[in-house]
Formats: structure tokens, C-alpha cells, sequence
């Protein structure tokens, strides 16, 4: 009989060898109540693990309030308040509705989402259109006219443009464009000007040609040229689809979620996919913008972490040394891709990292290598302000250990028969 230890392996290797084999494109852009499965008309996404409405974050209840204003729900956010304490709002994890939401998450019914697909395996995932490369953003927690602005020209003009625009292409390869930012200074997390630019260089012809008012076009193209991170949504959905890939296989103790909401870190494995196991949320260590300290900053935010989980961000750190340089100097971002490498069950040939002779990022998060170890997933970000600042700078921070303890307890209950 194949004792327990040799079913953890053998499960193991299935899961990472369906994150490298997945393929993610994008496919088209919807309103998210007509894709997200589960989310109803009253209901709102958010980033993280499930959490009650006294125990949220600031900048998430403040975008979640902005949310609301903006479907016309409410016409202030005092009056939006009153309506989530009534209960005739509710709101859950964006994980759990196929979606993945930048920073707080906040993602409403009449949103358009990015629609990616797996090729490989068929699954799909959602998350909003990047929002803009000004401070102030409902992603940050900022709320006010510009932010309202912002996500009224996304829902006019953006998404009806790059709706057109992939329907006409057919689909984008989202894996091949990640491959070769790699080679070319992004991590895919925090750093997105390679993939930005691949991605541009790649629907120009196919935008040029489209049937569409002119200056819909010209204004998506300079939104595009001027948003560096414009991508980044991108590769935080590739990533959702990917590590959805691994869910639901018995005995995998692979990682396939950790989500931040700026009270909890949540992770979920392979083995126990519907189940969140949480810590607290750690304080983000980096570079603050003029006039920022660590005491303007809210605690680790977002459900980016994701790009970590497939083996992106931080895990491919050693990449990016131009990102490495904003936050400490590059022998530490190579230090920071080996250490990920001890937590992990292989490499992902399709994404070679030049500094490392062309080795795959680390990828398959181990949950017993972790406890094992005592090395938990670093992950790259941004960073929001607690009071509504929008963004304040760009970090790192660390997964608690606490929320691997409780995975790895409650992997050992389910399998306490076996030996």
C-alpha cells in the first residue's frame, strides 16, 4: 500500500505540473455580474480572505463604500454605510466568484472584467481593467469626483475598446508575453514596463484597424503608454487561472491561494480548496513616496499575492534588479529568488530568469517545505495608505507562518487514518 508521504509527493508534482502546463489568454471583456459565478445584484467583491464588516480595513471599507456610490446604490458614502449595515449589501472574497482583485479588490456587479481562459485545462478567471497610473484610486481606497471620473471613462470607453479589440484578435497570450518580460527586467508584480510594452507592441496593428470612433482608440493607446503597470491585472488573472488549475487534487499540499485583506493574510491548498486558513497581516517593509512613513501605511493588502503563488513577484525577484534597486540592491533580489526556491516543488521552465543561466522561477508552494523551513512567501506590492491616500509607495512583505500551521493541522486531521 502507498504510504501517505508518497501520495503528498506524487500530488505534489501533479499540481506544479499543471501550473507550468497552463496556458492563460485573454478572451474578452464583460460586466462581472454577467461572468462571476455566485455574485448577485446586491453583492460586492472584495480582496482577501472572507471578513465581517466591523473587522475590515479602512481603504477597503472606503472602497467598498465608493463601489456602492458608483452603481447607484447610494449617493453618498454615509448614506452607503448605512446601507451595508442594513444587510441589504453583502460582499465576499473575490477568489471564491473566479476573480482576483488588485490592492482592496472592490469589484461591483456592473464592473467590466478582463475575461481570461486557461487553455489547457478551460477555467476561467476575472478582474477588473486597470484602473490608472494616478495615486488616487478605488483599488487604494480613494474615493472622490477624479476616482468616480476614472471608472466612468473605463466603463465608456476602455472596455468597449478593448472589448472590440479582442474579439477581433480572437485572444492574447497572456504566458508568452510573461516569458519574455522576464528576460527583460519585469517580475510581473510590482514591475510590468516590459510586459506593458510587449502587450502595446502586440494589439497596435490590431487597435489601428478597428471599426471604432477614433478618438476612443486614441485615448485607450495613451492610456496604455501612459500606465506602466497597465499589464499587471493581466498577470495577476494569468495567475488566478494557473493556480486554479491545481485546486481540488487529494493529497496536494500546494499552495494555490494566498490573499491579503489588509486585517488577514488567507492561503488556501490544493487538498482542501475551499477552505481559508488565515494569519494577521504583516506591515509592508520598502519605499515610501515623499511625505509617507510607515505609519501612513495599511497593513499587507490585495489578492496580487497570487503572481507569488504561480511562481511571479517576489519569487522572480532576481529578474528584476531595477525594481530590486527601489527597495534594497540586486544580490538581495537574487537572495530573495533562492530562498523561494527552498519552499518549492520545482521550476517552471517557461519562464527563465537570465540572472539564473535561464532556470524557472521557483514555482508549487509546499506547505510542509514552509513549516519545515520556517520561510514563508515573500510577496511584492504596492502600498495603500490607511486613510484613503491611495497609494504611498512600493514594498515587500511576508506570508504569516501562523496561516500554514493551520492549513498543514487541518490537512493532517483529514488524513489522520492514513499512515
Amino acid at each position: 500500500m502507498t504510504d501517505l508521504r508518497t501520495k503528498i509527493e506524487k500530488a505534489n508534482q501533479e499540481a506544479t505540473k499543471r501550473m507550468i502546463d497552463s496556458q492563460p489568454v485573454w478572451v474578452d471583456v464583460r460586466k462581472a455580474i454577467d461572468v462571476c459565478p455566485g455574485l448577485k445584484e446586491n453583492m460586492i467583491m472584495h480582496a482577501g480572505p472572507p471578513i465581517s464588516w466591523d473587522r475590515m480595513a479602512p481603504p477597503q471599507k472606503n472602497s467598498l463604500k465608493g463601489a456602492i456610490v458608483y452603481e447607484g446604490w447610494a449617493k453618498t458614502l454615509e448614506e452607503a454605510e448605512r446601507l451595508v449595515e442594513s444587510g441589504k449589501v453583502e460582499f465576499s472574497p473575490c477568489h471564491e466568484h473566479d476573480a482576483v482583485g488588485s490592492m482592496c479588490g472592490v469589484t461591483s456587479p456592473s464592473m467590466p472584467v478582463l475575461v481570461v481562459r486557461n487553455e489547457t485545462f478551460g477555467n476561467q478567471g476575472y478582474i477588473l481593467i486597470y484602473e490608472t497610473s494616478e495615486k488616487e484610486r478605488l483599488s487604494f481606497g480613494s474615493y472622490g469626483p477624479r476616482v468616480l471620473e476614472n471608472l466612468a471613462w473605463i466603463d465608456e470607453v476602455a472596455a468597449p475598446v478593448l472589448k472590440a479589440l479582442v474579439t477581433k484578435m480572437g485572444s492574447v497570450n497572456l504566458g508568452n508575453i510573461i516569458s519574455r518580460a522576464l528576460t527583460m527586467g519585469d517580475e510581473l508584480h510590482s514591475r510590468n514596463t516590459a510586459a506593458t510594452a510587449l502587450f502595446a507592441i502586440e494589439i497596435a496593428p490590431h487597435l489601428m484597424e478597428l471599426n471604432f470612433d477614433r478618438a476612443m482608440v486614441s485615448q485607450v493607446i495613451m492610456f496604455i503608454q501612459q500606465c506602466e503597470q497597465f499589464f499587471a491585472h493581466f498577470s495577476i488573472v494569468a495567475g488566478k487561472v494557473t493556480a486554479d488549475a491545481a485546486a481540488g487534487i487529494d493529497y496536494s499540499t500546494v499552495v494555490t491561494t494566498i490573499s491579503r485583506n489588509g486585517t488577514e493574510v488567507g492561503i488556501r491548498i490544493s487538498d482542501l480548496p475551499a477552505q481559508w486558513f488565515t494569519g494577521p497581516a504583516g506591515h509592508i517593509k520598502g519605499l515610501f513616496f515623499s511625505g509617507y512613513t510607515q505609519d501612513d501605511a495599511q497593513l499587507d493588502m490585495g489578492d496580487s499575492a497570487i503572481t507569488e503563488t504561480v511562481g511571479l513577484g517576489a519569487f522572480a525577484h532576481a529578474a528584476s534588479p531595477a525594481l530590486a534597486l527601489t527597495k534594497g540592491n540586486v544580490d538581495m533580489a537574487l537572495a530573495y529568488t533562492n530562498e523561494m526556491q527552498e519552499i518549492c516543488v520545482g521550476n517552471n521552465p517557461n519562464y527563465g530568469i537570465p540572472a539564473l543561466g535561464g532556470k524557472g522561477t521557483p514555482v508549487g508552494i509546499d506547505l510542509r517545505k514552509v513549516l519545515d523551513t520556517g520561510i514563508t512567501p515573500g510577496i511584492n506590492m504596492g502600498i495603500a495608505g490607511k486613510r484613503g491616500e491611495g497609494q504611498i509607495g512600493v514594498g515587500n512583505s511576508q506570508a504569516p507562518l501562523e496561516a500554514f500551521r493551520k492549513a498543514l493541522l487541518a490537512f493532517r486531521d483529514k488524513y489522520a487514518a492514513e499512515k
